[in-house]
């Protein structure tokens, strides 16, 4: 391969890696928010589910409605604890999993929404760019490794002279 398309190639692999790893701490950034999103609809749930309970407002309407009203709002609270521990109790390797199995389309929108990149120095983050950065460096060598056989000139065997 000549010098130019060496360099060529030590560049596009480095910028495909640095893209993986800013992408990892920006995937990590956006699970911090929308932990934190989570937990305040957690928060809100369980006011709620307190106001039903104990709220003068709740305790003059029938005890059918009001038992009704307070077993919507345990169910949510079991929800959105349930789905809070999944995924803030989940180690590091697991953690992202546990955020697909567990993940609210509303919630994720909404965090999407309000968004805000960072740059997160947390252990976790190095973990996960670090992983970013392997997973990149392996797929563009596995991507690229079709072209260069096309590329490559044909070997030429040398035979040895027999003396």
């Amino acid at each position: 391969m000549s010098w130019v398309l060496q360099k060529l190639d030590a560049l596009i692999g480095g910028v495909i890696i640095a893209a993986a790893g800013v992408a990892a701490t920006q995937a990590h950034a956006f699970l911090v928010q929308y932990l934190q999103r989570l937990g305040g609809h957690l928060d809100e749930a369980k006011a709620h589910l307190n106001a039903v309970q104990h709220g003068l407002r709740y305790q003059l309407m029938s005890d059918t409605v009001r038992k009704e009203l307070e077993t919507e709002a345990q169910k949510r609270v079991n929800e959105l604890q349930s789905a809070y521990h999944a995924i803030a109790d989940a180690n590091v390797i697991a953690k992202p999993f546990a955020f697909f199995r567990h993940a609210d389309t509303t919630m994720i929108n909404g965090t999407w929404h309000d968004f805000v990149p960072s740059l997160s120095v947390t252990s976790d983050t190095f973990v996960y760019v670090g992983l970013a950065v392997i997973a990149a460096f392996l797929a563009y060598e596995i991507v690229k490794l079709p072209f260069l056989t096309l590329l490559s000139e044909p070997r030429r065997r040398r035979f040895r002279k027999r003396g």
